[in-house]
C-alpha cells in the first residue's frame, strides 16, 4: 500500500527574467556542482538563492536594489 501522504512540497510556477550573464553563472555553478555529483536544477538554485536573500538584513537587500540597474 502506498502512503497518501506526499513529503514533496507543492511547487508553484513562476516567471523569472534574468539578465545574460546571470544565466551563464547559474549554468556553471550548475556544472560545478554537476562535477561534484550534485544535480541541481536551476529551479532548485532559485530556491537556494531565495532562502539565501532571506536571511540577509533588509537593509543589504534594499542597497543591491538600488545597485541593480537591470530594470
Amino acid at each position: 500500500m502506498t502512503n497518501p501522504i506526499s513529503t514533496q512540497p507543492n511547487l508553484e510556477a513562476a516567471t523569472v527574467y534574468l539578465l545574460p550573464d546571470h544565466q551563464i553563472i547559474l549554468d556553471e555553478i550548475k556544472l560545478k556542482l554537476r562535477r561534484q555529483r550534485i544535480k541541481a536544477s536551476k529551479s532548485k538554485l532559485m530556491r537556494v538563492a531565495i532562502q539565501l536573500l532571506a536571511a540577509q538584513p533588509l537593509e543589504q537587500i534594499i542597497h543591491s536594489l538600488q545597485l541593480d540597474e537591470s530594470e
